[in-house]
């Protein structure tokens, strides 16, 4: 679950320094592009963006050209394209360098470094905030400097290593406080709360907490109170205080849902359903999770799916609601019954002591493992019901959606052309693309020949982006059984993610991926001879990676099995009794 939502890295737009001059024509469409940006309208700020980016430019008017470069490196990764993303950096920076402008320099190197946060590649970030940071010094600009010691915390955040984390943060802190920049502040106050309730320092949490909320106030920065109430609220669930984290949580929920914020209103409910599960108020924590995931579905795809998917949501939350009726239905009958007999009991059977107390012990671990079946029940209904809207989100994307723009496309292509026409159909092309792109992460393509079909395709991807070799052993007993449409996704996003975690962090030149039965057991195999996992790391990880690949098991009633040794490789067995 998500916990907390003020930590940020701070990457630049673009730098314009306000003057008494008038701006030029190129700082104009700058500064549009800007607000383009700010509002996430990203393929008009692409397109204004891409008319700076041009050679002519980078002869005429350099500074300009390597902001819009800075500018279209934050759009792609605002989209999620890193690589693409890199790759504009990489062309705002050798332009800087060559022009000897140390603080461009910094601001891309900088931004760089956010990327390689995003890949997970700790070290690598951290020598580029520090190569930001000695530039940001050496041109005494104190405020990026404080941005690469906040970033820098980020970093040993995510290593664990919070002393550290928090020496950044203060580092940050104090040199904001310094330039009197009240939002940064006001953002280092809360990365410093944070890493105090991942200490369990929870006093001083709620003391750094308050005052960003102070400051927040008084700037009326509704976004950042918004968010920091959540924290305090996060917080006080943390520490078993239900209904103070309730209090805040809502005090965050009114400010958010006043200025919009998808983004605070998902963590809010995050919050509130990690609370009331903490508390044991199991249906309020269900509410809120689905609340929960209904913002974060509107978050992500507010404009693409709100109409597609509005009457299905409904559906599928008052269908899953009754059935969770039902169910708690079932369990208090249980206990008024169990209640009832040990009553009847007790006032019976005064005599024989030991053997009512050897019989109430049985009853209690029985209601125990029936709670935890209908929990699992629970979850697996819910985890069903989300595969499968999954699935039908997806098709109807592709099929309603893509066909009705591709025939957009077809009848704009058949007026007469113009540079209006043009653009209208460049920015058809790229929703149809964003259409398919949508439909892909929900379901993949390749899953529509079949499980082994896709994991053999997942294989040629691995193959073809060099490095990293992949060989699928899968026999023609496996090939010929029919799975189910969920398992199939559950057993493919199991395997992607375990091969993603081989090639980005094992330095493994070969994985072997095998399929076989086992009696009525479908066993997977996935092994590497890569530099090997410290097994009580990824029992104690914070990483979503391993907590996916553990929950899809789960759900799929499997069992998980790591084997490791250091510089030898690791196996990874899955074994799964249901998939047909």
């Amino acid at each position: 679950m998500k916990t907390n939502i003020l930590i940020f890295f701070l990457g630049s737009l673009f730098l314009i320094k306000l003057n008494a001059q008038a701006f030029s024509p190129e700082e104009k469409k700058l500064i549009a592009a800007k607000k383009l940006i700010e509002n996430y309208q990203l393929d008009s700020a692409e397109i204004k963006l891409n008319e700076l980016a041009q050679p002519e430019l980078k002869k005429n008017q350099p500074k300009i050209y390597i902001r819009a470069e800075l500018n279209l490196g934050r759009l792609y990764g605002d989209k999620g394209d890193n690589v693409k993303a890199l790759q504009h950096y990489q062309k705002a920076l050798r332009t800087a360098e060559n022009k000897a402008d140390k603080e461009l320099q910094a601001h891309v190197l900088k931004n760089i470094g956010v990327l390689y946060v995003s890949w997970k590649k700790l070290d690598d970030a951290f020598g580029y905030y520090n190569k930001a940071e000695q530039l940001a010094k050496e041109i005494g600009n104190t405020e990026l400097v404080a941005d690469c010691q906040n970033n820098k915390g980020i970093v040993y955040e995510q290593k664990l290593a919070y002393s550290k984390a928090l020496s950044s943060y203060k580092n940050a802190l104090r040199l904001y406080k310094e330039k009197k920049i009240p939002g940064k502040i006001s953002m280092a106050l809360s990365n410093i709360a944070i890493v105090y309730k991942f200490q369990k320092n929870y006093s001083e949490a709620i003391q750094y907490n308050l005052e960003a909320i102070a400051i927040s106030e008084q700037q009326n920065d509704k976004w950042n109170l918004s968010a920091t109430y959540n924290n305090i609220g996060n917080l006080y669930g943390e520490m078993g205080d239900y209904k103070k984290a309730i209090e805040y949580c809502e005090k965050a929920l009114a400010i958010a849902k006043e200025i919009d914020a998808g983004e605070i209103i998902e963590s809010i409910y995050d919050s509130m359903a990690e609370a009331a599960y903490k508390a044991g108020d199991y249906k309020k924590a269900y509410q809120y999770q689905k609340l929960f995931s209904t913002a974060m579905n509107d978050f992500i795809n507010k404009e693409s799916t709100k109409q597609l998917s509005e009457l299905n949501v409904k559906y599928e939350t008052e269908k899953k609601q009754n059935l969770i009726n039902n169910q708690q239905f079932e369990i208090r009958q249980k206990n008024n019954w169990l209640l009832f007999v040990t009553v009847l009991f007790f006032v019976s059977v005064v005599a024989a002591y030991f053997i009512y107390k050897n019989y109430r012990n049985k009853q209690e671990k029985r209601l125990q493992k029936e709670i935890h079946r209908q929990k699992e029940m629970e979850a697996m209904a819910l985890f069903n019901g989300e595969q499968s809207e999954r699935i039908r989100i997806a098709r109807d994307l592709h099929d309603s959606v893509g066909q009705m723009l591709s025939l957009i496309k077809m009848n704009l292509s058949s007026q007469t052309q113009n540079a209006e026409n043009e653009n209208m159909q460049m920015l058809i092309d790229k929703t149809i693309s964003e259409v398919r792109n949508i439909s892909h992460n929900l379901i993949p393509e390749e899953l529509n020949f079949g499980i082994v079909s896709a994991l053999e395709n997942l294989s040629d991807k691995v193959n073809s982006s060099g490095g990293t070799k992949m060989q699928t052993d899968i026999n023609e007993e496996i090939r010929a059984i029919k799975f189910h449409r969920q398992h199939e996704l559950s057993i493919y996003r199991i395997v992607q993610e375990v091969v993603s975690n081989i090639v980005r962090h094992a330095d493994a030149s070969s994985i072997i991926l095998s399929m076989k039965k086992n009696n009525e057991n479908l066993v997977v195999n996935i092994r590497d001879n890569g530099k090997g996992l410290d097994m009580d790391s990824i029992a104690n990880s914070a990483g979503i990676g391993w907590k996916n690949i553990n929950a899809r098991v789960r759900m799929l009633d499997g069992k998980l099995k790591i084997e490791s040794e250091k510089l030898i490789g690791t196996t990874i067995e899955i074994t799964l009794p249901q998939y047909g």
